[in-house]
């Protein structure tokens, strides 16, 4: 840099105070201020749910968050607006009643998505294409079934649902049709298939024709699941 760059450079007020500014106070600067609100309405991307009181960045709650009414800012005037205790001045009772509170909210919301999925379910039907025998239904021993890895990865593809790995899949090995199907005689099924919700199916449809798969969900949960194999 010249002699003449470095004074026009320093006759700039923000120029020089950059230049003066510490090492620490240029780090202080590059950090991002947080600001703690109480979330009103789920937050994006599962950040925070309602009744949350979290911290996030205060451009994204002044910009974004606060008109939006995703939240409001925990301000101890809020707090009191909403009849909600700070959770950082709650007493141990106050703190155990909430987490009771939220532990109740957290069952309902999984009770809540189990009950949505089995809906979405109910009208479906997964379909696997499998070749089968000549003049026959059996699929060919060097040809592979239909297990519980196939409907994972065609649940993925077909219906785009993704399954945790703690979302077990069964099926249960008997053909049935749908057509003569109650939702009780499914109900009955899926009892048949036992409680071993932790352990990996072993089963392997190798016949062309309709199943009953169970998808064992959070909290208990399970949803029905209808497969049909028919010929590729």
């Amino acid at each position: 840099m010249s002699f003449l760059s470095a004074r026009m450079l320093l006759a700039s007020p923000t120029a020089r105070s950059r230049l003066l500014a510490s090492p620490k106070q240029i780090s202080c600067r590059s950090i991002s201020k947080l600001v703690r609100i109480i979330v009103n309405k789920d937050l994006p991307n599962g950040s925070g749910y309602e009744g949350d009181v979290v911290k996030v960045k205060a451009g994204y709650a002044r910009n974004y968050l606060i008109p939006q009414k995703y939240a409001i800012y925990a301000t101890r005037q809020n707090f009191m607006r909403i009849n909600m205790v700070d959770p950082d001045e709650e007493t141990p009772e106050q703190k155990l009643a909430r987490l009771a509170r939220e532990a109740n909210q957290e069952q309902d919301q999984v009770l809540k998505a189990a009950n949505i999925l089995r809906k979405y379910l109910s009208n479906k039907v997964l379909t696997i294409y499998r070749d089968s025998e000549i003049k026959s239904d059996v699929i060919p021993p060097d040809r592979r079934g239909v297990d519980a890895n196939i409907i994972r990865d065609k649940l993925s593809f077909q219906l785009k649902i993704d399954l945790e790995s703690h979302e077990k899949v069964h099926l249960k090995p008997d053909r049935v049709n749908f057509a003569e199907l109650e939702d009780d005689q499914i109900e009955e099924m899926m009892k048949e298939l036992g409680d071993n919700k932790d352990e990996e199916c072993t089963t392997q449809g190798r016949r062309l024709g309709d199943y009953i798969a169970r998808i064992w969900l959070k909290g208990d949960h399970f949803a029905p699941l209808k497969v049909s194999v028919v010929q590729r």
